[in-house]
């Protein structure tokens, strides 16, 4: 079994996100994952916006539940829905809510409210 199919059979949010992400933000959003008690698979990949990462995510995440962030911003995205309109879109450089979009992902999967969010 290759490192994709492993991924694929373990219940994980996937954060994916590009060389150019704020190192800060992205360990904040890994934090609110964390807190929530939800496992995350991170992977680094560029050519991609960070709507198009999530996207990927939430795709191949058996959960459902995809982030993505690039340089600019940091997107919150579900299988479920459209493409071009994730649940949530915030500045990748706002490291308190690059922490609360983490514990939201992890709450979609838990079912419980999302934390109130600035941007979208």
């Amino acid at each position: 079994m290759n490192a994709a199919q492993i991924a694929m059979t373990k219940p994980t949010v996937h954060v994916l996100c590009s060389q150019d992400a704020p190192k800060t933000a992205f360990e904040q959003l890994l934090y609110g994952l964390e807190e929530e008690g939800i496992p995350c698979e991170t992977w680094t990949k560029d050519g991609a916006d960070a709507l198009a990462l999530a996207w990927e995510g939430a795709q191949a995440s058996r959960l459902g539940v995809g982030v993505g962030i690039d340089g600019q911003q940091a997107v919150l995205h579900m299988s479920k829905l459209e493409r071009e309109r994730p649940l949530y879109r915030i500045p990748a450089r706002s490291v308190e809510q690059a922490r609360i979009l983490g514990a939201n992902a992890a709450r979609l999967v838990k079912k419980l409210p999302l934390k109130p969010l600035e941007g979208r």
